[in-house]
């Protein structure tokens, strides 16, 4: 009987993550989760992944950009970034050409389906971020932000022995 509770007790505390409130970096990661997943799920509708979506926004206001470029500007590898690019080039929303100052470059830039893409998932994305404000109060709402802001200023400056 007393390896049945322990056992029940084991597969309980797997089910319920416990993350104490100290943990911060846990609560932000979660919530830009929660926001990317809610995001990426109705891009889908658009026939687009999240990152695709990442990408046509790079691109908007006609500006070419090197695939090294998006991929310092996503946060991902080149090889990463030219797996995304070729996916949007398969769906005509992006198309290649070499660059008039490095012949040897490829720039991508957005064909006309991929500047109508990227301003309906530019509009989605404004939608949510808007739902979000509005079930916040204005104070809420500008607390957090400077919260944030608050935390990506003073992180690089925490002294990581001091807290030992």
């Amino acid at each position: 009987m007393t390896s049945e509770i322990c056992t029940r007790d084991a597969a309980d505390a797997q089910s319920v993550p416990v993350v104490p409130d100290s943990m911060l970096s846990f609560h932000l990661k979660r919530a830009e989760q929660a926001i990317v997943a809610r995001k990426a799920h109705g891009v889908r509708d658009l026939d687009i992944t999240e990152a695709q979506c990442k990408v046509l926004g790079y691109l908007t206001g006609g500006v070419a950009k090197s695939c090294t470029q998006l991929s310092r500007e996503a946060l991902v590898t080149s090889q990463t970034m030219t797996g995304i690019v070729k996916n949007l080039e398969v769906k005509g929303l992006v198309e290649r050409h070499a660059s008039p100052d490095h012949g040897r470059v490829m720039l991508v830039s957005l064909t006309a389906a991929g500047e109508e893409r990227a301003a309906a998932a530019k509009s989605f994305s404004q939608r949510i971020e808007q739902g979000l404000r509005d079930v916040m109060s204005e104070a809420d709402y500008v607390q957090l932000v400077a919260l944030l802001d608050r935390v990506a200023a003073l992180a690089p400056e925490v002294d990581a022995k001091a807290v030992e």
